[in-house]
């Protein structure tokens, strides 16, 4: 029974630590938001945004 709490307990630590661990590394400080603006055939105007972000990882 200590065995089994005590492997719960690792496994939470372990958890809690790699969930902080994403959070923390993946907080998107050099990405940026381009937004282009056209207008259609009718003369609607049309907005596009783009994420344009320089890290490798995206999680």
């Amino acid at each position: 029974m200590k065995k089994i709490f005590l492997a719960s307990l690792v496994l939470v630590i372990i958890s809690s630590g790699v969930i902080t661990y994403i959070f923390i590394s993946n907080d998107h400080s050099e990405c940026d938001t381009k937004k282009e603006v056209s207008y259609g055939a009718n003369g609607e105007k049309i907005t596009k945004e783009t994420h344009i972000c320089k890290e490798k990882f995206s999680l």
